[in-house]
């Protein structure tokens, strides 16, 4: 028996559709978040996101006035979560895939 290559030209197509694609930017955009807090996000592979809260962190604490002007580190990740996120036509469906449990994000 011989084997045939077949060629069709929907193949291609058919797997760039099916490819995953980096929603990081669209994730930021709609999570939630509060007033004060900046959240980054970062695609790992495949549906899963790692995002980190983060907000301004008070500097006043710091007991060394030499440090006082060279510091700068003064943003700290609040909280840090492991995202599972598909996105269905216009809508992004969020879950927390941290190893806390399953929660909606």
């Amino acid at each position: 028996m011989t084997e045939q290559n077949v060629f069709s030209p929907e193949a291609p197509v058919a797997k760039a559709a099916q490819a995953p694609r980096d929603l990081s930017a669209e994730i930021v955009a709609r999570i939630e978040k509060e007033s004060d807090e900046r959240v980054t996000c970062r695609w790992i592979r495949g549906n899963s996101y790692r995002c980190n809260w983060w907000a301004a962190h008070n500097t006043k604490k710091y007991d060394n006035p030499l440090m006082e002007g060279l510091l700068v580190t003064t943003h700290r990740v609040r909280r840090s979560r492991f995202l599972n996120v598909t996105k269905i036509g216009e809508a992004l469906v969020i879950e927390d895939s941290s190893s806390h449990g399953r929660q909606k994000a």
